[in-house]
């Protein structure tokens, strides 16, 4: 009996009829990029939950989202059928990943899904100059992600969840792949979740609308425009008073 209690499951809390859907997650990441990404999916295409993952190898804490009280872990779908997305909102210890990741493809083999993509980023100090969009995938995919205007990664390392769910993929001959653009180490990056969002647009049709992103991602350079406008100021200060010249805020 205890042992059941923690073993790793998917909680299904709702019946819902699935036909061969494309599966999405998003963890826990550089930038928050694949995180903030499936997020904005759940709520700009009016997902529903249906299930959540427990686990022994998750932290013991809910979320409060949208003024509900949630599981850490959670899955949802669209009405069609068509389209699941995994979200999970804490880093899972290392240890608990192959278990994880095992139960989820069992599950992923049961509703039989066309395709795992995972939303990740490449990560990098300072800001992008701008974000490109990327995949790594078996060359199986490779002329078809091309068409789409997504570049192939020369050397990418998916890690945590995201990567277990790839590399249990490759065991099982699960179609797996994985769009990716740059993002920002330092702080959580818009313009990187963006760009994800556009990528699974053009490859997948999936219509979600990108305003609410455009503008946090407007409204983000003109903060950091203005934060270097002041750097800026105290430099050229610092220059007129030493007589040295200014270094750029961003290499």
């Amino acid at each position: 009996m205890a042992d059941h209690l923690f073993e790793t499951q998917i909680v299904q809390t709702d019946r819902v009829s699935l036909s061969n859907p494309v599966v999405v997650g998003g963890f826990v990441g550089p930038g928050l990029a694949g995180l903030v990404s499936a997020s904005y999916m759940i709520e700009q295409l009016g997902l529903h939950q249906i299930a959540h993952v427990k686990s022994q190898h998750l932290p013991p804490v809910a979320v409060f989202i949208g003024e509900k009280l949630r599981h850490p872990f959670r899955i949802y779908v669209d009405k069609a059928g068509k389209l699941v997305v995994i979200i999970c909102e804490v880093p899972i210890d290392v240890e608990g990943l192959y278990e994880i990741s095992n139960v989820l493809l069992n599950w992923f083999e049961q509703i039989r899904a066309k395709e795992v993509v995972v939303l990740d980023a490449l990560p990098i100090n300072g800001i992008p100059a701008e974000h490109e969009s990327f995949f790594v995938a078996e060359e199986s995919k490779f002329e078809d992600m091309k068409r789409h205007g997504l570049g192939l990664a020369q050397s990418a390392m998916i890690g945590g969840v995201g990567g277990a769910i790839l590399s249990e993929c490759l065991s099982r001959r699960v179609s797996g792949i994985s769009l990716l653009t740059q993002a920002s180490i330092n702080f959580p990056d818009p313009g990187a979740s963006l760009t994800l969002i556009k990528s699974l647009n053009s490859v997948y049709s999936l219509g979600i609308g990108t305003k609410e992103l455009e503008a946090n991602v407007e409204e983000l350079n003109k903060e950091l425009n203005a934060i270097g406008e002041q750097y800026r100021k105290l430099q050229e200060q610092a220059q007129r008073r030493e007589g040295q010249q200014p270094e750029p805020i961003y290499r």
